[in-house]
């Protein structure tokens, strides 16, 4: 996030595979990106985990090799002793550096110096994205989970909403399994319905506790209110129509459909969002600084604008080997607790680990998708162009754009 680094020397350690990478704030308010690298011996100049710190050089442990913010070599001892053509190129000893821009309050990276900018590689998400307003929020609640499968699988599970039936049917008291999807070039999105029960819930008039409870989190009292089940989504709509523009929540920019309902974008190669007006939830995937496939860093970050008078959020970000806690004892949303929570995710990344080990099975030779889980064949199949040797652009220029699956109105 942006607010991680406010001051100049400010610095944020992020790890990334095998890499990691620093983040850093220049006097005239940009950020620098640097592999957390010496290049005289490969030692790492910031030692400390991940997360903030600062600096105002980045002096090498080992040796003693200093380099200004900017990342050029200021200082090395005995440099008398090292033949002088070494430093005669200044480039050949300056810090490694790669590409950040900033978008929607979050710091975006690439490590491909011949990748396109970020507003063309977004292309039409940058317009959706935008409509919520993210750089309003702040983190709430950021927790990494560490499991023993490759992080591509923990991808596939957030990835479709086709589980929803046999893995979360208590959500279909309040919420939609069925999740209209369209393919963005080289991302994607599908939509799930909140509000109302799902085709699949066998009471579709009475209202329930999960409704009742979706009522009074938006002020309306579920005792007088005279609709039927099916009504909630629409009452919900309305109520919070009437408030925009006297919040913070950018309920005045966004859909009918936006108000209420789960809006999951996959940015490719390793993001999801999930987003609400009140709150978005962000869940990154990430292969393990180990180098092991059969590992992974599940991030998932919680992030939410803050109303008059709310104090920011303190939260404590740390690493859970997956299955030691329940996710939902582990995540802090305070007041946007969602029913989604403590249901949905202990049931998600309970069984990843289990697929991993049936994926190494003789008797498993691939995926057999249905129409639900397109999402999924859509990403592997540009996961193994990019493998084969595609280039990013060559990627983006294959992948059409289609119509949106849903009216947005």
């Amino acid at each position: 996030r942006e607010e991680d680094i406010p001051e100049m020397g400010d610095v944020f350690v992020h790890s990334l595979g095998k890499e990691s990478l620093l983040f850093v704030r220049m006097e005239d308010g940009s950020v620098r990106g640097y592999f957390n690298v010496c290049r005289h011996r490969g030692n790492r100049l910031i030692l400390s985990d991940d997360g903030p710190a600062f600096v105002q050089k980045f002096s090498c442990a080992f040796h003693g090799w200093t380099y200004d913010l900017n990342g050029q070599l200021i200082n090395v001892p005995s440099k008398q002793r090292f033949d002088p053509k070494v430093f005669a190129d200044p480039s050949c000893t300056a810090l490694k550096s790669f590409r950040v821009e900033s978008f929607a309050g979050w710091l975006w990276y690439v490590l491909d110096d011949e990748a396109p900018t970020l507003q063309a590689y977004l292309g039409p998400l940058t317009e959706r994205l935008d409509a919520y307003k993210m750089e309003r929020a702040q983190i709430v609640d950021y927790k990494t989970f560490e499991f023993n499968c490759n992080w591509k699988t923990v991808y596939d599970a957030f990835n479709e909403s086709y589980h929803f039936q046999s893995l979360h049917p208590e959500i279909l008291a309040w919420g939609s399994g069925d999740a209209p999807i369209t393919l963005l070039g080289i991302h994607s999105y599908m939509v799930n319905e909140y509000g109302r029960p799902g085709s699949g819930y066998p009471e579709q008039d009475e209202l329930n506790e999960a409704l009742n409870s979706l009522l009074l989190a938006n002020g309306i009292d579920p005792k007088s209110f005279a609709g039927k089940a099916t009504d909630v989504r629409g009452a919900i709509q309305d109520a919070k129509r009437a408030k925009q523009g006297d919040t913070v929540f950018p309920y005045e920019t966004l859909t009918d459909s936006q108000l209420t309902d789960a809006y999951h974008y996959a940015v490719l190669p390793s993001t999801h969002f999930n987003l609400f007006p009140e709150f978005y939830v962000i869940m990154r995937y990430r292969p393990h600084p180990s180098g092991n496939p059969e590992k992974m860093y599940f991030d998932f970050i919680m992030c939410a604008p803050l109303e008059d008078g709310e104090a920011t959020p303190e939260y404590e970000h740390r690493v859970i080997q997956g299955g030691a806690e329940q996710v939902g004892n582990v995540l802090d949303w305070g007041a946007r607790n969602h029913p989604a929570v403590n249901q949905v995710l202990d049931q998600d990344v309970s069984l990843v680990e289990h697929v991993q080990k049936g994926l190494h099975s003789q008797s498993f030779n691939n995926f057999i998708l249905g129409s639900d889980e397109r999402r999924i064949k859509h990403f592997h199949r540009n996961i193994d162009d990019l493998i084969r040797g595609c280039s990013v652009q060559e990627l983006m220029e294959s992948n059409p754009v289609e119509n949106d699956a849903i009216d947005h109105s």
